[in-house]
């Protein structure tokens, strides 16, 4: 049994900016974060808690882009 995400016009009104982000991001909002629009705090917790990761100076960004693409592909992402 899967959860179904929400588009855009099912999601709370607070998160359209961040489906609009994300579409411009990828070409497409993420399944993820369509499934965490149920719950609209726990949304934005997530997305901030990406952002800070992403952020972050302890690790290099080349070597955190490449741990994402070989995590990408150990576990099938299309991406």
């Amino acid at each position: 049994m899967r959860i179904e995400g929400l588009s855009a016009r099912q999601a709370h009104w607070s998160l359209r900016p961040f489906y609009y982000l994300m579409r411009r991001m990828f070409g497409r909002v993420l399944t993820p974060y369509t499934v965490y629009a149920h719950r609209p705090s726990m949304l934005w917790s997530f997305a901030m808690l990406t952002l800070a990761l992403d952020r972050s100076k302890v690790v290099e960004a080349k070597l955190k882009s490449l741990v994402s693409i070989r995590a990408a592909q150990m576990i099938g992402c299309p991406f």
